[in-house]
């Protein structure tokens, strides 16, 4: 069950009303809604305008999430949030702001209270709670005034325990946040109140249901009054899906993902790439495999520009709209638009051999994806078993570890993304009885924004052995694990769980430090987002997001290795494993 559990909520599956707004609030306010679109355009922006902006987009996300007509689904928050936007652009001081949000609020009355299925959440978290969203401002009087206060404390203490259409829903099965009611919208550039709606719902959304909002690397508070002068400065859609990706690179969380239909910020230098895939070695980019019709480029080669951009000049403008969890993890988040370039043709200066080299190279509109030349089987004579969990398919890990029967060792390379869930099934050959491997923390239904704690991942022999059935034959040979920057998400959970074999060896370097699932969020435009929506952690309580995990034995690749057609790692895995 836990198997099945884990599978669905790491499969990473990657989302109008007519509007009716009054005219003639503002001379700055431009207003006339259709069904694609807010009709409001915003001029000029003042101080006061834009501090109630920030207000706005918090008020508006707390409501959301904890209203219970929302949580139904019988309201459209995106229609109120385009009702309240001229009135509250046309007030004057910050007390008629607070006074045009607390008669917008008064629309949506509700009755204080919880039922039994929120009751049950209230008393887990009690028991099991991990964290709770910072909700002080709500009673801040001189932020909000009397009324708009009255009203949140109010909302704060009423509870929904089934959010089925909700724009964060839940469901029995799944006990992760289900977004995918949430409605799209058209994007035009002189629609601000699209664009700021794309901006709160983002915003709020990271808020409320990612577990790490504690530690981005910039304030979340201030990412929200940073996002609006990005957003409303956006002038086309290009500058837009800027501003979402700045949004989104504040995060510091590597599963954070912003999707169009033209891919265009992974598209970012153009539509054409190298013909190659890189390692970072020592903060470069160094080129690992080619394409077998690249001639130009050479494994071992040190990028040094692209079409005249310092490679240096390059990652620091793409950290500005891709999410780093630090500022020298850049390899794997932005391993497709680093290579980027603009025609079928390239001007790529490298460093070979400690000459300089300016080479003209031929490029393809295909992402270039390497094959790992190391194959599921046998090495060094029958010796060592290898597993790619990339290339596994349901049923492969059984006649592997049958074949493996015997072998002196076994290395298990996960640089490799798996395409079959291993932490269990794996774990009962290697991990002689049940061991704790993870703590979860997971998004309380009934109360947006807390998490509470489930310690029940454990792996080993029995984890998933019915009553009656024939356990696992153990295997008793050493074991490697490979990690290194491209390890991610469940690479780094099937780490973490094989880990516990007492015959296990994590050999090479820190991982990405993105571990958990996935959630996805639709925003107008039809752009797809992502954010990790589990906290993942060590069963000591560790911290794993942007953190990664440690190698036991740390070993790196280097340029003159990947010049000589050498993987350091593999030597390494095969050298401990022969040395009795």
């Amino acid at each position: 069950m836990k198997q099945k559990l884990w599978i669905v909520l790491c499969a990473a599956a990657l989302l109008v009303c007519a509007l009716c707004l009054y005219l003639g609030r503002d001379p700055d306010v431009a207003t006339g809604a259709t069904e694609t679109g807010s009709g409001i355009e915003l001029k000029t922006v003042s101080d006061l305008q834009r501090d109630s902006l920030y207000k706005l987009g918090k008020v508006w996300g707390f409501v959301k999430y904890r209203h219970p007509d929302p949580a139904t689904g019988t309201v459209d928050w995106d229609s109120a949030l385009f009702d309240v936007l001229p009135d509250l652009m046309a007030a004057s001081s910050p007390a008629q702001a607070n006074d045009v949000l607390a008669d917008w609020l008064a629309g949506y009355p509700f009755t204080v209270g919880s039922d039994a299925t929120a009751e049950s959440w209230r008393r887990l978290q009690d028991q099991y709670g991990d964290s709770a969203p910072d909700t002080g401002w709500i009673s801040d009087r001189s932020f909000l005034g009397e009324a708009v206060c009255q009203y949140l404390e109010r909302l704060d203490q009423t509870y929904v325990g089934e959010r089925p259409k909700g724009y964060a829903a839940f469901s029995a099965d799944i006990p992760g946040v289900d977004f995918s009611h949430e409605r799209d919208w058209q994007f035009r550039a002189d629609d601000d109140g699209v664009k700021l709606l794309a901006l709160y719902r983002f915003w709020n959304a990271f808020a409320y249901y990612a577990p790490n909002v504690d530690i981005t690397p910039v304030d979340w508070d201030q990412a929200l009054r940073e996002g609006i002068d990005e957003m409303l400065g956006a002038e086309d859609r290009a500058a837009y899906l800027k501003a979402l990706g700045s949004l989104s690179s504040k995060t510091g969380d590597a599963h954070v993902a912003m999707v169009d239909d033209a891919l265009s910020l992974y598209r970012f230098y153009g539509s054409h790439f190298l013909r190659c895939s890189f390692l970072v070695i020592d903060g470069q980019v160094v080129v690992q495999y080619c394409d077998e019709k690249e001639t130009s480029l050479h494994p071992g080669d040190v990028i040094l520009a692209i079409d005249g951009t310092p490679m240096t000049d390059r990652i620091a403008e793409l950290s500005r709209y891709f999410a780093l969890p630090e500022p020298d993890k850049f390899g794997k988040v932005l391993a497709i638009p680093l290579l980027n370039t603009k025609g079928p043709t390239a001007r790529v200066t490298v460093l070979r051999d400690g000459e300089q080299l300016d080479l003209s190279v031929y490029t393809t509109n295909q992402l270039f994806v390497p094959e790992n030349p190391w194959k599921n089987g046998t090495l060094e004579n029958g010796q060592i078993g290898y597993i790619d969990p990339a290339a596994l398919r349901e049923g492969d890990v059984e006649k592997l570890m049958e074949n493996f029967a015997g072998t002196r060792g076994l290395i298990v390379d996960l640089r490799q993304y798996p395409s079959v869930f291993l932490p269990y099934l794996l774990g009962e050959y290697l991990v002689p009885e049940p061991t704790q491997f993870a703590t979860l923390t997971l998004p309380n239904p009934a109360l947006p924004g807390s998490y509470f704690r489930q310690e029940s991942f454990y792996t080993g022999a029995g984890t998933l052995q019915a009553t009656g059935e024939t356990a696992y034959p153990p295997y008793t040979g050493k074991v490697v694990l490979l990690m290194n920057e491209n390890s991610i998400s469940q690479s780094e959970f099937t780490v973490m769980a094989l880990r516990q074999s007492p015959r296990a060896v994590v050999v090479g370097s820190l991982s990405v430090g993105a571990d958990g699932n996935a959630v996805y969020l639709k925003l107008p435009g039809n752009v797809q987002s992502s954010f990790t929506g589990m906290g993942v952690y060590t069963p000591e309580g560790e911290a794993t997001q942007r953190v990664g995990l440690q190698p036991d034995i740390v070993c790196l690749p280097t340029v003159e290795g990947l010049r000589d057609g050498q993987d350091e790692l593999m030597n390494k895995a095969i050298e401990i494993i022969l040395d009795s």
